[in-house]
């Protein structure tokens, strides 16, 4: 799983510097960069819903014969954490079990499929300020589509070449998805049949890699493809058990 996740790093690499905007011509500054990642953000929440079928993020009047007048837009039941993460919880998902203490004390088992954007002021490219979404990790669409455990952008165990060669998890985890994930409690599903996602958690590029260094599976690196991006995580976390 962690050399398919870093194969899919890559490829989401390749295709994210492709559809770098003018924006990227002449960075912008921070807090430039901060203030349109929100002004995004809050564009995405209010464009998307929960599909009521399996809770997949999808767009307003984007599938044929959908009538989705009525469901809730995210941005009426998101909440934005003092920290600056966005999260949100499907309403009428059961989820009753434990959630996570930390990434070194739980384990998790978990269904997700995260996407990726760069906001951007280009409208005359782009319809809205959150431009192009693309995925970057999924596991509803890799293997049989189970659920899997510690996912490498949760818990990342390093070898010791790589502790040799100075990566550490921070150049890997995102650190905020997981206090985010704290909010969550676990559907005690088993992940092995359908997914049926609770929730979404959406990290600013400030809150993510930003403009840190992070490791692509090869190096540490502050010159990445992921460099301003924002993440969106939809996902169903099955159990959380204690990590031995």
């Amino acid at each position: 799983m962690i050399k398919k996740f870093f194969v899919t790093l890559l490829a989401t690499t390749v295709l994210l510097a492709s559809c770098k905007s003018d924006d990227d011509v002449k960075e912008l500054s921070v807090e430039q960069r901060n203030s349109l990642d929100d002004q995004a953000i809050e564009e995405y929440l209010e464009d998307h819903y929960f599909h009521p079928e399996k809770g997949v993020l999808t767009k307003f009047d984007t599938i044929k014969g959908n009538e989705d007048d009525n469901y809730q837009p995210l941005k009426s039941i998101a909440i934005k954490d003092p920290a600056g993460y966005y999260y949100a919880m499907r309403p009428n998902v059961e989820a009753n079990g434990e959630a996570i203490t930390s990434n070194d004390e739980s384990k998790i088992l978990i269904s997700y499929d995260v996407k990726q954007f760069q906001s951007t002021n280009d409208l005359d490219t782009y319809n809205n300020k959150y431009a192009s979404i693309i995925g970057y990790s999924s596991s509803i669409n890799s293997g049989d589509g189970s659920g899997v455990y510690d996912p490498a952008f949760y818990y990342y165990k390093l070898n010791e070449t790589q502790i040799s060669n100075g990566v550490g998890r921070e150049h890997v985890e995102f650190e905020y998805f997981n206090e985010a994930l704290k909010k969550f409690k676990s559907t005690n599903t088993n992940g092995s049949g359908l997914y049926n996602f609770q929730g979404v958690i959406i990290l600013p590029s400030r809150l993510a890699f930003g403009r840190k260094r992070m490791y692509t599976g090869t190096s540490v690196t502050e010159n990445h493809a992921y460099r301003d991006v924002s993440f969106i995580f939809n996902f169903e976390l099955h159990k959380v058990t204690p990590r031995k």
